[in-house]
């Protein structure tokens, strides 16, 4: 937020709130790559001078609509392990796509935060792909680090472990756009057993490291 301004103030959250509806508008017609400051305040039916008094550039407004995403997100069940392995047992037996909605809150936290409508058009623009990465990767790392240190993994070796997790997770689903079906359930009954398993293994080094 800039100096000077009150982010508690109406005024304040009602232009930052027509400015990034006209910006999630905007990415549904164009690429983020193609919008200019000029288009998205004819977009919001604002002045480039109120533009500027609220934001220093367009990646700002974006930053702001990744973290309202996150906030937006319940992701009491995605931040744990046991919750995928939890996923991935019950993926494993006969249970139908739509039977799948009562455990999707085990999802990984990519795939949480892409479901929302409003802003799902946010992940389905590849030029965005990498930003969006980064800022969910500086959200999570804290608690999934801590969470895989129990395996008895260093605190750089947790950090990889999860860059991989959350980078594959997020490639695989852009690559399935974004869609949840039942090719999507397949391919995630593969990945969450492969990783389970992979956990599991882990567990076994590990544990033989620190005896």
């Amino acid at each position: 937020m800039k100096k000077g301004l009150n982010k508690n103030d109406r005024r304040y959250a009602y232009t930052h709130g027509v400015i990034k509806d006209a910006m999630l508008e905007l990415l549904h017609q164009i690429s983020f790559n193609e919008v200019t400051v000029s288009s998205l305040c004819r977009q919001a039916q604002v002045g480039r001078a109120t533009f500027y008094t609220h934001y220093d550039n367009l990646t700002e407004v974006i930053e702001e609509l990744v973290e309202d995403a996150i906030k937006a997100t319940d992701r009491s069940s995605a931040k744990s392990i046991d919750g995928m392995r939890e996923l991935a047992r019950y993926l494993s037996t006969d249970h139908g796509f739509r039977e799948m909605e009562s455990k999707i809150l085990l999802l990984p936290i990519c795939q949480l935060v892409a479901d929302n409508p409003r802003y799902n058009v946010l992940f389905r623009d590849s030029t965005l792909s990498e930003y969006i990465l980064t800022m969910i990767y500086r959200q999570e790392k804290d608690y999934q680090i801590a969470e895989l240190k129990k395996y008895g993994l260093t605190e750089k070796e947790a950090d990889m472990l999860f860059t991989y997790m959350l980078s594959g997770s997020f490639a695989v689903n852009k690559a399935l756009g974004w869609k949840k079906d039942e090719d999507w359930m397949r391919v995630q009954r593969i990945i969450l057993n492969f990783v389970c398993g992979g956990m599991d293994a882990l567990e076994d080094v590990t544990r033989g490291r620190i005896n």
